[in-house]
């Protein structure tokens, strides 16, 4: 069976290099955890953070990336995951 993690990390739709996952109803405390679970599948080669809202939604993003002129937008930082609430 495949995880959350995992499926986000190979998932294929993206924008502009970044993943178009959205899903509603994951806690933050899930979102802190999948953080963890990501960061354990990357070798901890990448970091993962979360971006909170004031309405409790939030984004996973894989930090560094990209370095600094490769990303057509100046991106260095991944969106991973939107949650909504």
């Amino acid at each position: 069976m495949i995880t959350l993690a995992e499926f986000l990390l190979n998932a294929k739709h993206e924008y502009n290099g970044h993943k178009q996952t959205e899903v509603s109803g994951l806690s933050v405390k899930k979102g802190l955890k999948l953080c963890k679970e990501l960061e354990e599948i990357t070798d901890n080669k990448y970091s993962f953070t979360m971006e909170l809202w004031t309405d409790g939604s939030y984004t996973i993003h894989q930090m560094d990336y990209w370095k600094k002129g490769e990303h057509i937008l100046g991106d260095t930082n991944r969106m991973i995951l939107g949650v909504s609430t």
